[in-house]
Protein backbone atom coordinates (compact mmCIF):
# COMPACT_ATOMS: atom_id res chain seq x y z
CA UNK A 1 0.00 0.00 0.00
CA UNK A 2 3.14 2.44 1.28
CA UNK A 3 4.36 1.84 -2.17
CA UNK A 4 1.49 2.61 -4.60
CA UNK A 5 1.32 6.15 -2.39
CA UNK A 6 5.03 6.33 -3.35
CA UNK A 7 4.31 5.82 -6.54
CA UNK A 8 0.73 7.81 -6.84
CA UNK A 9 2.98 10.99 -5.62
CA UNK A 10 5.28 10.63 -8.03
CA UNK A 11 3.07 10.15 -10.87
CA UNK A 12 1.23 13.20 -10.01
CA UNK A 13 4.39 15.03 -9.34
CA UNK A 14 5.35 14.19 -12.86
CA UNK A 15 2.12 14.89 -14.25
CA UNK A 16 1.88 18.63 -12.65
CA UNK A 17 5.40 19.38 -14.00
CA UNK A 18 4.82 17.87 -17.34
CA UNK A 19 1.27 18.29 -18.71
CA UNK A 20 1.83 22.23 -18.61
CA UNK A 21 4.63 21.46 -21.40
CA UNK A 22 2.77 19.27 -23.12
CA UNK A 23 -0.08 21.54 -23.60
CA UNK A 24 1.93 24.36 -24.41
CA UNK A 25 3.61 22.43 -27.55
CA UNK A 26 0.10 20.95 -28.71
CA UNK A 27 -1.12 24.81 -28.44
CA UNK A 28 1.83 25.87 -30.39
CA UNK A 29 0.98 22.97 -32.76
CA UNK A 30 -2.64 24.07 -33.71
CA UNK A 31 -1.45 27.68 -33.90
CA UNK A 32 1.40 26.43 -36.16
CA UNK A 33 -1.31 24.68 -38.36
CA UNK A 34 -3.92 27.43 -38.81
CA UNK A 35 -0.88 29.96 -40.27
CA UNK A 36 0.04 26.71 -42.63
CA UNK A 37 3.44 26.36 -41.47
CA UNK A 38 2.59 22.82 -41.76
CA UNK A 39 6.49 21.55 -40.87
CA UNK A 40 6.94 23.26 -37.18
CA UNK A 41 2.95 22.00 -36.54
CA UNK A 42 4.78 18.48 -37.53
CA UNK A 43 7.73 18.76 -35.68
CA UNK A 44 5.90 19.48 -32.16
CA UNK A 45 3.11 16.89 -33.05
CA UNK A 46 6.11 14.27 -33.57
CA UNK A 47 7.93 15.71 -30.92
CA UNK A 48 4.85 15.46 -28.33
CA UNK A 49 3.90 11.63 -29.41
CA UNK A 50 5.58 9.86 -26.32
CA UNK A 51 4.23 12.74 -24.00
CA UNK A 52 0.57 11.99 -25.48
CA UNK A 53 1.25 8.27 -25.13
CA UNK A 54 2.48 8.93 -21.81
CA UNK A 55 -0.08 10.78 -21.07
CA UNK A 56 -2.23 8.03 -21.98
CA UNK A 57 -0.69 5.48 -19.41
CA UNK A 58 -1.44 8.23 -16.79
CA UNK A 59 -5.50 8.40 -17.76
CA UNK A 60 -5.68 4.23 -17.82
CA UNK A 61 -3.89 4.25 -14.45
CA UNK A 62 -5.56 6.80 -12.23
CA UNK A 63 -8.58 4.12 -11.28
CA UNK A 64 -5.65 2.63 -9.33
CA UNK A 65 -3.92 5.57 -7.60
CA UNK A 66 -6.52 8.39 -7.40
CA UNK A 67 -7.44 8.45 -3.87
CA UNK A 68 -10.82 6.65 -2.51
CA UNK A 69 -13.48 8.56 -3.32
CA UNK A 70 -12.26 11.18 -5.54
CA UNK A 71 -14.95 11.72 -8.50
CA UNK A 72 -13.53 11.14 -12.01
CA UNK A 73 -16.77 11.15 -13.93
CA UNK A 74 -15.24 14.27 -15.95
CA UNK A 75 -12.44 12.29 -17.05
CA UNK A 76 -14.56 8.90 -17.87
CA UNK A 77 -17.29 11.30 -19.66
CA UNK A 78 -14.17 12.22 -21.97
CA UNK A 79 -12.02 9.70 -22.58
CA UNK A 80 -13.24 8.14 -25.51
CA UNK A 81 -14.28 11.20 -27.73
CA UNK A 82 -10.08 11.90 -26.97
CA UNK A 83 -9.38 8.61 -28.20
CA UNK A 84 -11.45 9.25 -31.24
CA UNK A 85 -9.84 12.41 -31.65
CA UNK A 86 -6.31 10.94 -31.86
CA UNK A 87 -7.31 8.44 -34.33
CA UNK A 88 -8.60 10.78 -36.28
CA UNK A 89 -5.50 13.26 -35.92
CA UNK A 90 -3.37 10.36 -37.26
CA UNK A 91 -5.50 9.84 -40.15
CA UNK A 92 -5.40 13.76 -40.70
CA UNK A 93 -2.09 13.46 -40.78
CA UNK A 94 -1.75 10.99 -43.63
CA UNK A 95 -3.86 12.91 -45.89
CA UNK A 96 -2.42 16.30 -44.51
CA UNK A 97 -5.36 17.84 -43.34
CA UNK A 98 -4.25 20.20 -41.19
CA UNK A 99 -7.07 22.47 -40.74
CA UNK A 100 -8.73 18.65 -39.11
CA UNK A 101 -5.78 18.28 -37.16
CA UNK A 102 -5.48 21.72 -35.76
CA UNK A 103 -9.73 21.44 -34.70
CA UNK A 104 -9.07 17.93 -33.05
CA UNK A 105 -6.13 19.28 -31.06
CA UNK A 106 -8.62 22.47 -30.12
CA UNK A 107 -11.60 20.83 -29.37
CA UNK A 108 -11.03 17.05 -27.53
CA UNK A 109 -7.40 16.60 -27.65
CA UNK A 110 -5.80 19.83 -25.35
CA UNK A 111 -9.20 20.69 -23.72
CA UNK A 112 -9.36 16.35 -21.94
CA UNK A 113 -5.29 17.28 -21.04
CA UNK A 114 -6.53 20.62 -19.18
CA UNK A 115 -9.27 18.39 -17.71
CA UNK A 116 -6.86 15.89 -16.02
CA UNK A 117 -4.33 17.92 -15.45
CA UNK A 118 -6.93 20.43 -13.05
CA UNK A 119 -8.23 16.89 -11.72
CA UNK A 120 -4.14 15.91 -10.37
CA UNK A 121 -3.45 19.66 -9.15
CA UNK A 122 -7.12 20.03 -7.25
CA UNK A 123 -6.07 15.42 -6.21
CA UNK A 124 -2.55 16.70 -5.07
CA UNK A 125 -3.33 19.78 -3.15
CA UNK A 126 -4.93 17.26 -1.01
CA UNK A 127 -2.05 14.58 -0.63
CA UNK A 128 1.27 15.66 1.35
CA UNK A 129 3.98 14.66 -1.50
CA UNK A 130 6.91 12.49 0.36
CA UNK A 131 10.17 11.60 -1.30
Amino acid sequence: MEDNRILSNEIFETAREYLPRLISGLEKASEHFKEDDNAAGLSLLSEAGDGLSWFNQVVLGLPVIIPQGENTADISAHWLPYLDALKSTLGNIEKMDTAAIATSLDREIIPFIKVVHGKIINMTRHIPYAN
